[in-house]
């Protein structure tokens, strides 16, 4: 299942969409070569990318979501589900390595549809956060 990149997946905060746009990029390059036939050696950089990526990208929601009320929880949930992501990766990832192909298919499948479901819940619920505190600070 590939995503397209769509209005339908805007947050309405342009540095979280940016950053969505090529995180699906990837996942959409990692379905090509897998798709394609390519070499485990491929697979690998492509994976390697999109696994520091998804690092970067998380820091970046991560800092957005520290100007939030300590006590929000939607932060502490949506900071475990980066935590949780990041070692299902790894975990596949190794996998892959023994596994190849089969294990591939189901780590491609996972992350477009984790990243998918993730976008149009967690991630918009941030940025309904994040643009209700903008409005409130700017209402005199």
């Amino acid at each position: 299942m590939r995503i397209r990149w769509s209005s339908d997946l805007e947050t309405g905060i342009r540095a979280i969409d940016l950053q969505h746009e090529e995180l699906i990029g990837m996942l959409n390059e990692l379905d090509a070569a897998h798709s394609g036939g390519c070499a485990q050696s491929v697979l690998d950089d492509v994976l390697q990318r999109l696994g520091t990526y998804v690092i970067f990208h998380f820091g970046t929601e991560e800092s957005l979501m520290a100007s939030l009320p300590h006590n929000e929880t939607h932060a502490k949930q949506h900071r475990q589900q980066h935590a949780d992501f990041i070692e299902k990766l790894s975990a596949i990832r190794a996998q892959a390595q023994d596994d190849g192909p089969r294990t591939m298919e189901a780590l491609i499948d996972y992350l477009n549809e984790w990243l998918y479901q993730h976008i149009l819940k967690s991630d918009r619920e941030l940025a309904a956060k994040l643009n209700q505190k903008q409005a409130a600070m700017l209402m005199p």
